[in-house]
């Protein structure tokens, strides 16, 4: 990702829609699977960014974050963050069964994840004995943009992709769904637009929006998640995944 994305990311990340409505699922995806999550838990943000999951999973046990930025690493001391190093998923410096929790949110995709087994490889080493892994990433290559151009994005996966690649890493799959559906047609003409313009300036989707805009698409995604505790999505800007280890 571009230096600048991540001062954006950080100044924005705590109230902007997209992040409040992945945060809200991820942490109830942690009660509902997880069941009585003990203050003795251990949990990885394995890809940890600016810090706003890793402040937010402190509620469910002692966290850890790990990220390859030190623009990462420095925002997150900014959040005065604790256990947080520089470090690669694909190369987690820590001893196997370690925790009990494992997230990684928008990472796998990234050009500086090479080899994305190698990383679901280390997230299985480094989980308990039914520990859970929590999953989201980007869908579809069919939806590739500039934003995609700043955050250095390798590739967007199918939902069949990330079952083939968690199932043969040892998990057994919990919860595998598309998410952010309801918004999907929007997004999908916007890029459709978007490429048919000769020139693009490269930079990411990230900004300040209107309050009351905000406020509505965080009310549109609470809804959503509201209904992926029930049901799963055919399609949507990204494919969020819950994974036991065998």
């Amino acid at each position: 990702m571009e230096r600048k994305e991540y001062e954006i990311l950080y100044t924005i990340e705590d109230e902007y829609w997209w992040y409040v409505g992945l945060r809200d699922l991820v942490f109830s995806s942690i009660v509902k699977f997880r069941g009585n999550v003990r203050k003795d838990s251990r949990i990885l943000d394995a890809g940890c960014g600016t810090g706003a999951v890793l402040e937010g999973l402190n509620d469910y046990g002692e966290s850890y974050g790990i990220d390859v930025s030190d623009e990462a690493i420095r925002f997150c001391k900014v959040r005065r963050l604790r256990n947080v190093i520089k470090a690669s998923i694909t190369e987690i410096p820590c001893v196997n069964d370690f925790f009990n929790i494992v997230t990684s949110l928008d990472v796998l995709y990234h050009m500086q994840v090479e080899d994305d087994l190698t990383a679901l490889k280390e997230l299985y080493r480094v989980l308990k004995d039914r520990g859970i892994l929590i999953l989201n990433l980007p869908a579809y290559n069919f939806l590739r943009s500039r934003h995609d151009e700043a955050i250095h994005t390798r590739h967007r996966y199918l939902k069949s992709e990330v079952r083939k690649k968690v199932e043969n890493t040892g998990f057994d799959i919990v919860k595998l769904t598309y998410r952010n559906s309801f918004l999907f047609a929007i997004f999908l003409i916007t890029r459709l637009l978007e490429k048919l313009k000769k020139r693009r300036a490269v930079r990411s989707d990230l900004g300040l929006l209107p309050d009351f805009l905000n406020r509505f698409l965080v009310k549109i995604l609470f809804f959503e998640n509201r209904l992926l505790n029930k049901v799963n999505f055919p399609f949507g800007l990204s494919v969020f995944c819950v994974a036991r280890k065998r």
